[in-house]
């Protein structure tokens, strides 16, 4: 299980982003997948670290995104 810099602390847009990023998902991809909450220049700040989510709630989306991506698919 991947863990971030604290153990309590939940990870951060730019953490979660860049985590999505590296196994190859784009912002556009991510926005997509959030339903288009936010635009994929606003994924893309995210992952600079220019700026963080406005709205509990899209963090709370990236959040979801990003456990659905990354967790393991269970076996049949």
């Amino acid at each position: 299980m991947e863990t971030t810099s604290s153990q309590n602390s939940p990870a951060s847009a730019q953490e979660l982003v860049t985590r999505l990023m590296d196994r190859g998902y784009s912002a556009l991809t991510i926005s997509d997948l959030m339903g288009h909450r936010v635009s994929w220049r606003t994924i893309y700040r995210w992952a600079k670290g220019e700026s963080t989510p406005h709205q509990p709630s899209d963090l709370a989306e990236l959040r979801r995104v990003a456990e659905a991506l990354t967790e393991p698919k269970p076996t049949e």
